[in-house]
């Protein structure tokens, strides 16, 4: 009876043992701290005097929490540059030069999730607010005014990247910036297609 005990003893541990063992080895792949990070890539505009896209990119930095094993949430603060698209076709029959050139760029706050598919390997979600600063044509076909505006909108994104060691990743992404001002009729919705580096402290 007694070594029916011990045995059952033993293999009830081995059972609460093996799953905390995963799990703390699972738990380093979560990552958790201060980060900052830097993109560069490819801006595009498609929407009423654009169809056209430039050099692009921004800096962020943040703190994220590891909320399980695998996952971690981060707030961030950054600062994007869009580039400066060219207009198209007959929108630029009458402007010329910087007259014919989108601008947008502006700060941005929000999150991100992170997801380590492995401990090289991991996916992340990101969104939040923008804070846009913009010029460039109007929608208006017939009569296109060149403006200038400030609004806040939002931007979203999704990436994959590796990691190198456990303090540097290399990434590629894809994230949407909705830059507009409706009152004043400019649409500048760009799609930035990049390669990032972080490092986290």
């Amino acid at each position: 009876m007694k070594k029916s005990i011990l045995a059952i003893a033993l293999a009830t541990a081995g059972l609460v043992a093996v799953p905390a063992a995963f799990a703390q080895d699972a738990g380093q792949t979560a990552q958790q701290g201060w980060y900052v990070g830097a993109n560069a890539g490819y801006g595009h505009v498609q929407k009423g005097p654009y169809d056209n896209g430039d050099v692009a990119g921004g800096v962020k930095g943040g703190y994220r929490f590891a909320i399980n094993p695998e996952t971690s949430l981060g707030a961030e603060v950054g600062y994007v540059y869009l580039g400066r698209p060219d207009a198209r076709g007959l929108y630029t029959q009458n402007y010329s030069g910087n007259n014919a050139q989108s601008k947008l760029q502006g700060a941005t706050a929000g999150l991100n999730l992170r997801y380590n598919i492995s401990p090289s390997w991991y996916g992340e979600l990101r969104g939040g607010a923008f804070f846009a600063k913009g010029e460039g044509l109007t929608n208006d076909k017939f009569n296109p005014q060149f403006v200038r505006f400030n609004s806040t909108e939002y931007y979203a994104g999704v990436g994959v990247g590796y990691n190198v060691t456990p303090k540097w990743s290399l990434g590629l992404n894809y994230d949407y910036y909705q830059g507009s001002d409706s009152s004043k009729n400019i649409h500048l919705p760009t799609d930035l297609y990049s390669v990032s580096a972080e490092y986290r402290f």
